[in-house]
């Protein structure tokens, strides 16, 4: 692969804050989907696409728990290099930080994403139209509603606004309806240059990007902008139609024969003479709707996310099939069955007792679960354990969470070492362990 590979680990424009309590100890890019840490399946996509090696930002409070996992637990033979960048950065004082470590066009990859696209696809795009900037976008999924869960307030309450040309691929706007006041506009040279325009706010932003080197002198020059999203992609957007070149823009060394695409950058910029000397910026777009393409931006989406990967398999898929019962013999497993069901994922250490169900749930490593006790759509972490006569509805539950006997909870997010009294109801609340 001819790019440069960046995972922003735990740095993110806002997302992080959506998971709490899941990652106040564990780390964002460490957090399970379907008993795997995040990170595998960026490291996944990446190692099926060639890339050898690949740069992990991360913040210096996760990153003694991400260099264990990855000297422990990482399999893969892609070679990562794991970069310390303070936690207050944003995802652009991100790739400021790492400018001496990349020497060439690279790809950006949130670590909240999980996606099977080619990204052989991307880098075609990116390479055919000599782009600046190229984005992968996304439809958003159709709202499932599992068993016991509340109603969505839709992805993580994400909505872009995005405007394409007519082949769907020049990038011409792209804004969060967040950052949008009342209306959106287009610059006249924008509808002049491209009079078919698409508009839709039904495409999101998959955090998913592929940069040119020279993107890294002019966020050196221009310390405002701070998020690669709201600030760096709509920057690049709007100097495409800018009469006046920018910071780190490269000149141009020789006069080449105009293509179709190059005589529309002229007349964006109305044949401006100083702006002809320097290299066109172009941005432009992939939608990807053909196979998995999700973001654990919010509890909603993280806990969509690990009911929909074991069910979405196939020889696309980089990630390897989900198996339950890992460390048990098949007649163990035969027995097991009779208890939890065919849509639910479990890991190795598993325990539970008599009269006992578990439905379209995710059990971690280590996890004990008592008598008469009932688990539907939940997501258990590693070391939880629920003893006699409970009934749990919609949770997630962090690491080494121990619930007493007689315990009623629906449609609750439990932080790490949470210890619940018997005989406890609780219902939509996040439960926190005391100090």
């Amino acid at each position: 692969m001819e790019l440069q590979a960046v995972v922003l680990g735990d740095h993110d424009d806002g997302g992080g804050t959506r998971l709490y309590p899941l990652n106040e100890v564990t780390p964002k890019c460490l957090l399970p989907v379907a008993n795997r840490p995040l990170v595998m399946y960026q490291l996944a996509l990446l190692e099926r696409s060639g890339f050898k090696d690949v740069i992990v930002a991360t913040t210096p409070k996760a990153r003694d728990e991400l260099v264990n996992f990855m000297d422990q637990g990482y399999k893969g033979s892609i070679k990562v290099d794991i970069v310390e960048v303070d936690e207050n950065c944003e995802t652009a004082d991100v790739l400021r930080a790492l400018k001496e470590k990349i020497t060439k066009d690279f790809v950006v990859v949130s670590g909240d994403l999980v996606t099977d696209v080619y990204v052989h696809h991307l880098a075609d795009v990116h390479r055919i139209n000599d782009a600046t900037c190229t984005v992968l976008l996304r439809p958003p999924k159709q709202e499932v509603k599992q068993p016991g869960s509340k109603p969505a307030k839709g992805e993580g309450g994400n909505v872009d606004f995005v405007a394409l040309d007519a082949k769907r691929t020049r990038l011409l706007c792209l804004e969060s309806a967040a950052d949008v006041e009342d209306k959106l506009t287009l610059p006249r040279k924008v509808l002049r240059s491209y009079p078919n325009v698409s508009i839709t706010n039904k495409i999101l932003d998959a955090h998913f990007y592929i940069f040119s080197r020279w993107i890294l002198d002019l966020l050196e020059e221009e310390t405002e902008i701070r998020s690669i999203k709201t600030e760096l992609v709509p920057y690049l957007i709007k100097s495409q139609f800018s009469s006046k070149s920018v910071p780190g823009q490269p000149v141009l060394v020789s006069e080449e024969e105009e293509d179709e695409d190059e005589k529309a950058d002229e007349s964006l910029v109305d044949d401006d003479a100083e702006r002809s000397k320097f290299v066109p910026i172009r941005c432009h777009a992939l939608i990807y709707d053909g196979g998995y393409c999700s973001r654990a931006d919010s509890l909603h989406t993280y806990k969509e996310m690990n009911f929909e990967v074991p069910r979405h398999q196939g020889h696309s898929v980089p990630w390897e099939p989900n198996s339950s019962f890992p460390d048990k013999t098949d007649e163990e497993k035969r027995a097991f069955a009779k208890k939890v069901g065919s849509d639910c994922v479990v890991g190795e250490g598993f325990a539970i007792g008599e009269k006992s169900s578990i439905k379209k749930s995710v059990i971690g490593k280590h996890c004990s679960i008592g008598s008469n006790v009932k688990i539907v759509n939940c997501i258990l972490h590693s070391h939880v354990t629920i003893q006699d006569n409970c009934n749990l509805t919609g949770c997630v539950i962090s690491n080494n969470v121990y619930i007493e006997n007689d315990c009623t909870v629906t449609n609750c997010q439990i932080a790490d070492k949470y210890q619940m009294e018997a005989e406890s109801q609780h219902k939509n609340e996040t439960l926190l362990a005391d100090e």
